[in-house]
């Protein structure tokens, strides 16, 4: 699998490059409106770190990245944390604060990265004026200077932990001070739950106002309360503060000021437009307003071509999630069992579908959760998860725009799912598609011939692990299997036919990777895991850890000796995580370290392109014609490949099944037991 590129790639010059120097690691920050690419470098100077920047061309750039002596080069380990935290990589520090004594800290781990992030907030709004800036550094410390008796934030520090923040994944614990051995003790209690986050008050003190996320229900009541064609966000927010939650409004030495009178929590007009936006997404607040038509006559791009505004690897990712129209077969018998969830994610840009999810029944967010999962962790990972040849897969996708990341741990992942649960609910059936709202990968999904006459539905021969066999084969190979060549710069169409690739997102991919045009974040799997994963309580006894009725363990857990703790401690349980209807692995935390255990087998069998002359366009368009009928050919032959290794994979065909009359009916006794293990939500057994 080739590496993924995003914001905080980092890569390195062998022989050096101009004012590139060998054996420093440098971080690609982004392309800046004119085209130049942004690297950053961390170096230490006496006992303290500092970064540095410089701009290359951005047509140097991808060169030195694709000549044939490779002058620029990606790292082979990419750190997700900075040099000065390597010793601490992968330590849960919630963790480890709740066994630390009270009594004996000055304050703890959040608190630290939290005061820090504070002083990066102001900078963090306008991080594109700052990248963008011909002297980021020069940008970034005059915010340094905005409160002058405020000695901690130096220019220094300031602009060593923005750039420590953003080119590691937006991670808040990459602007923690490094502390050595840390991360043996596990976590008791969680602190922090009700704290206001964000830049202070100018006028009304640092103190003054309430955190939004407990107000968040309410906001957006509020607003589908008040919100129509002509209301402005502005008299919304007004009528809220009046209506509903209470607010009065008095004139004090010739200004108006509005409180409750019982002191009771309202928003700001930032919380709530934040909010609301964050729920619905301003294209939709803004056609409420203003109306479907002027959004279509003064849109800047036009809806017909909706993906012109893009041009980099995830700048903007959609969801959606339909139910597979046929129902898979019972392990134990010829009944239905539930309908099977399917959740994808698709890049805007590329077409390319990043993540795959699942869910069985109604339990929607388990689709989405398990899909943001994938998109975000390597696909050799998802292939052994799911047990997939890793080789089956050519799916090289991974990463996540920014608007999915979330340093709130819990309490962001249930704002995360309930935002995509409301903004993308899955369908009943296969859906016939709404083109204008999800273009993008509505094109994407499975289309299906609708018959006529009375009602009758499909058992698969699939049983539920191959369906989702199936779904996973499907995603990747579409990604081979879509001809994309009418979303193709000029630029591109030429870039393609030069490197002989086909119009498929996989190559559209690729060409974006290779020049570093991406906007993509990335996440370990063990971040990736405490985000997307279910929380859950294990019980550890001799044969190791046990979730239900299954057992599991590994070299790695038995290495830490924690099962020693069993005659000493009644009870012994152990904090970890699960994921839905992927029973064979999970995780728990072991001294701040999370550890994959895998299920004990019982048994062995167990810009300039609109300025060309004619003939350009002319030979721009016979090109464009070879490369789409290269791309049908290439489509046809990846389908095959795609049905015959799934056939290899399984044993069965890729629509096997038989039609029965009426409705399914609701599973019962063997068939409804097996839909509970297939979710993993079968009660345990009894043990003596």
């Amino acid at each position: 699998m080739k590496q993924s590129v995003s914001i905080g790639s980092q890569l390195f010059a062998p022989n050096g490059l101009g004012s590139l120097v060998k054996g420093t690691r440098y971080y690609y920050a982004g392309r800046g409106k004119d085209g130049r690419v942004l690297l950053v470098w961390f170096a230490k100077h006496k006992k303290v770190w500092r970064v540095h920047c410089i701009r290359m061309d951005g047509e140097a750039f991808e060169e030195a990245l694709l000549d044939e002596n490779k002058s620029l080069v990606p790292c082979e380990k990419q750190w997700t944390v900075p040099e000065w935290l390597l010793d601490e990589e992968g330590i849960n520090y919630d963790e480890l604060d709740a066994a630390r004594k009270k009594g004996k800290r000055k304050q703890t781990y959040r608190k630290q990265v939290e005061s820090r992030f504070l002083k990066i907030a102001q900078p963090l709004l306008n991080i594109e004026d700052i990248l963008n800036a011909e002297y980021p550094l020069k940008a970034l410390a005059a915010y340094a200077y905005t409160d002058s008796e405020d000695h901690t934030k130096h220019p220094h520090r300031l602009q060593k932990w923005f750039f420590a923040y953003i080119l590691h994944g937006n991670k808040i614990w990459a602007l923690k001070q490094p502390t050595g051995g840390c991360g043996k003790w596990c976590r008791q209690n969680e602190e922090h739950t009700d704290k206001k986050f964000g830049r202070p008050s100018l006028d009304s003190g640092a103190a003054h106002g309430w955190p939004s996320a407990p107000m968040r229900q309410q906001i957006e009541k509020s607003y589908l309360a008040h919100c129509g064609l002509g209301v402005s966000m502005m008299s919304i927010h007004r009528e809220a503060l009046r209506q509903d939650f209470g607010c009065i409004v008095e004139e004090v030495s010739g200004k108006y000021v509005i409180y409750h009178p019982e002191n009771k929590p309202y928003p700001s007009y930032g919380q709530f437009r934040d909010v609301i936006i964050s729920i619905f997404k301003l294209e939709v607040v803004q056609t409420t307003v203003y109306g479907a038509p002027r959004m279509r006559s003064h849109a800047v791009v036009e809806e017909g071509n909706y993906t012109q505004q893009f041009a980099n690897i995830l700048e903007s990712m959609e969801v959606d999630a339909y139910y597979v129209k046929e129902r898979p077969k019972a392990m134990h018998s010829n009944e239905a069992m539930p309908a099977l969830g399917v959740a994808r994610g698709v890049c805007v840009t590329s077409g390319a579908c990043v993540g795959v999810g699942f869910s069985l029944g109604s339990e929607t967010s388990e689709a989405y959760l398990s899909m943001l999962f994938c998109a975000a962790v390597p696909k050799s990972y998802i292939a052994r998860m799911y047990g997939i040849p890793e080789k089956d897969l050519n799916w090289i996708m991974q990463g996540h725009p920014a608007s999915f990341k979330s340093d709130r741990g819990p309490a962001g992942r249930r704002d995360l799912v309930a935002d995509l649960e409301m903004r993308f609910p899955m369908k009943s059936i296969t859906p016939s598609y709404s083109g204008q709202s999800k273009p993008t990968v509505e094109s994407s999904h499975p289309r299906d011939i609708n018959t006529e006459g009375p009602p009758s539905y499909v058992i698969s021969d699939l049983e539920v692990p191959e369906m989702v066999k199936r779904e996973i084969y499907r995603a990747a190979a579409d990604n081979h299997t879509s001809d994309i060549s009418s979303r193709l710069s000029d630029e591109m169409i030429h870039i393609f036919r030069q490197e002989g690739r086909v119009a498929t997102p996989h190559n559209y991919w690729e060409v974006l990777a290779a020049r570093y045009r991406t906007s993509a974040h990335s996440m370990t799997i063990t971040q990736a895991v405490r985000t997307f994963w279910t929380p859950t309580e294990f019980k550890v006894d001799r044969n190791g850890v046990r979730f239900r009725h299954r057992w599991y363990s590994s070299d790695a857990f038995k290495e830490t000796g924690v099962q020693k703790k069993i005659g000493e401690i009644t009870n012994f349980k152990l904090k970890g995580y699960t994921l839905n209807m992927v029973m064979r692995y999970i995780h728990v935390e072991v001294n701040g370290k999370l550890i994959e255990l895998e299920a004990l087998r019982r048994t062995r069998i167990d810009k300039d392109e609109f300025f060309v002359p004619l003939s350009q366009l002319e030979v721009t368009a016979d090109q464009l014609a070879i490369l789409q009928s290269e791309t049908r050919n290439s489509i046809k032959a990846a389908a095959v490949d795609r049905d015959a290794k799934f056939h290899a994979n399984t044993g069965k065909g890729w629509s096997d099944g038989v039609r029965k009359q009426g409705s399914p009916k609701r599973p019962k006794g063997t068939t409804a037991h097996e839909a509970k293990v297939a979710k993993g939500n079968a009660s345990s057994r009894k043990t003596a």
